[in-house]
This record gives structure tokens, sequence and C-alpha cells, in this order.
């Protein structure tokens, strides 16, 4: 059931009720209540006083709530008071900054909408922006705001057919801490929410971040970095020659991947790795999943990377097996299962060893 400010509610599991105040999100609003609060509410945990029905009947009891107030006071109400929500209990994912889809039906998490959130999990309050791409190319910025130190911003509820504009996007990061005294480099993170994996039940797993099921994407891990990677470790050359300067690097395939200093994940599903695969048979697809494979670990090898996570999905085991199979070639490098709430029973960690 859909509400909207202004309508007379009555709680389900507690006495009284009041007057919708603010719409939070496809599952939320705000209650205004007669003691002059706003308690944000489960729709789920709701029942609409409509005059038209026999639920005015069963329920007549006024709540001395001021309408005029709640309609000259919604562009005044702080934006976090309703949608930003604490991290509850202990939470087993490395510190950093995510994106969280939770689904509305738990049950069937591939149909009806997504509230998406951006997660703090880390001791710092950051300062972030995101920015969605346009058909064209050009980047719109879609949110700022700031995020406590464990704690999420619900930052839209999606519909599924809004998910289109949602597929690629950048959000920067600031972190701020006023007891620590360390410094962390601002991130800048690529983001890409592809059908495919939205679409598929197997993405959505248990996080302790949101305290239920929800596809997690990491933006910005920041523990065990060592210090040389809180800053910019890129030295400029005073003295380039003018020829040089003109040449154009080529970038490197992992750093397409990079999430954070020297690490990576790399989803080796053929939908994320070719927009179009009709045509193409199941060895062809398996054979470019095995090259996009190697192309990117002797890239992280090369470039000096310490860990890539590589996404293989669960499926029939065959392109784990050709993964561990290939990862025998190298001597500098281990592999163990990647984190199960992040990435399900379907990703493995390559940790590679700097050369002696």
């Amino acid at each position: 059931m859909k509400f909207k400010i202004g309508d007379k509610v009555k709680f389900l599991n507690d006495s009284g009720g009041g007057i919708v105040s603010k719409v939070v999100s496809s599952r939320m609003v705000n209650v205004s209540v007669e003691d002059g609060f706003d308690i944000p509410t489960l729709i789920s945990e709701l029942v609409l006083i409509d005059p038209t029905t026999h639920s005015e009947k069963m329920f007549n009891e006024e709540f001395n709530v001021s309408t005029s107030e709640i309609a000259d006071g919604i562009e005044e109400r702080p934006e976090s008071d309703s949608s930003h929500f604490p991290i509850k209990g202990m939470v087993k994912e490395t510190p950093g900054a995510y994106l969280a889809l939770v689904p509305h039906n738990t049950k069937w998490p591939v149909t009806g909408g997504l509230d998406l959130y951006i997660v703090n999990h880390t001791n710092y309050d950051i300062l972030f922006s995101l920015m969605l791409k346009e058909k064209d190319g050009t980047y719109l910025g879609h949110d700022y705001n700031s995020v406590e130190s464990e704690s999420m911003l619900l930052l839209d509820a999606i519909e599924r057919e809004e998910l289109e504009k949602w597929q690629d996007g950048v959000v920067q990061i600031l972190y701020h801490n006023n007891s620590t005294g360390a410094v962390i480099m601002p991130a800048h993170t690529t983001f890409q929410l592809k059908k495919g994996k939205l679409n598929n039940e197997s993405s959505y797993q248990h996080s302790d971040l949101v305290d239920g099921i929800a596809l997690i994407y990491s933006l910005n891990e920041i523990l065990n970095q060592p210090k040389s990677d809180f800053f910019n470790s890129e030295k400029k050359d005073v003295g380039i020659n003018p020829k040089k300067a003109a040449e154009k690097k080529r970038t490197p395939i992992i750093e397409q991947h990079q999430t954070l200093p020297r690490v990576a994940v790399v989803d080796l599903h053929i939908g994320e790795l070719i927009d179009n695969i009709s045509g193409l048979e199941s060895r062809d697809m398996f054979a470019y999943q095995q090259k996009y494979f190697k192309d990117c670990l002797e890239s992280a090898i090369a470039n000096n990377y310490k860990k890539v996570t590589f996404i293989h999905g669960v499926g029939n085991g065959v392109l784990k097996n050709a993964i561990i199979k290939m990862l025998k070639e190298y001597e500098n490098v281990d592999n163990q299962s990647a984190s199960l709430s992040k990435f399900g029973v379907g990703a493995i960690d390559v940790l590679i060893r700097p050369w002696r």
C-alpha cells in the first residue's frame, strides 16, 4: 500500500497513530504523533484510516496533530533524521564504504523494487558525491551528503523499470576523523550494476551490513592498507622528455576493476564481459572467460597488485576448476575463498606475493 503526506494512520503493533509527514522510501514513512515527534515507521506496520472504508469506523480516533504544521515543515525537516540508520550488531565485512541494494521482497528478491543505501562501515565520517552516467556519456550529479561512522544512508527507492539509469555511475568519497590522526586518500570508484546481476537471485546474499539479504558492492575498503597507500604513490617526473610526455600510456586492464590501491574485483560472468553474446557458443564464451582471467591476473602481477577477487559464479564449477588449474602456473600467487557474505560461494581471492 502506498501512503502520501497527510494520510491518517494507525499503528498495527502499538497503540495510537498519527499523520504521515514524510514518505522516506517505498517501505517507510514518518508519522507525526501528538507529542510532536516524527516516528520513522515501516509501511507494513501501519493501517490507513480511510473515511470511505470500514477502517474509519473500526479505528475511530482523533489524533491531535496539526496538518498545517506538517505541510509547512516538509521542506525544513532535516533529511538525515529519517534516512540515516545505524549499522546493527557485529559486522564481519571488511571496513570500508559500500553500496547496498536491498530488495523490497526478500522472499523473491528479483521482483519488486530495491532500496539503495550507501553504507559507511568505518571509524570515519564520510562525505560523498554520486553521479550517474547519461546516454550521451556525460555524468550528472544524483546525490551528495555525509554519512556518520558505522551507519548507512538511504539514497533512493528504485522501481524495476528505473534500474537502467543506475547501471553505470561514479562515487567519490572523502574521509574525516578528528581522533585517529590517520589520513586516507579520497576514493574515486566507478560502479556498474548490470541487469544480469540485478536479476539473478544468487546475487542477493545475507549481509551483516544491512542485517538482511542485499546485493553488496564495495566502493572502497580501507582495512590493512599500508601507510604508503594512504597517499598517492605515483611520483611526478620533473624532467619529462617532451616526446615521452606526448606518448599516451596504455591503461592496464586491471585498473578497470580497481576498488582500492592494489586491490581489484573482476566479475567473470560472461554478461559482465560481453554486452551481446548472441551467436556465441558455450565453448567460445568459456575460452573468453579464461583469457580475460589470465589477462587480468598478469596485469595485476605486472602492476604490483596484492589481491584480486575473481567472481566465477556457482554453475557447474567448470570455470572455478579452470581458474585453480591456471593458478598453478604462477609461483607467486596463493588463493582462498572470497568473503562469503559479500560474494556468496561463487568467488575466489587471488593473493599476489611480491617478487623477491
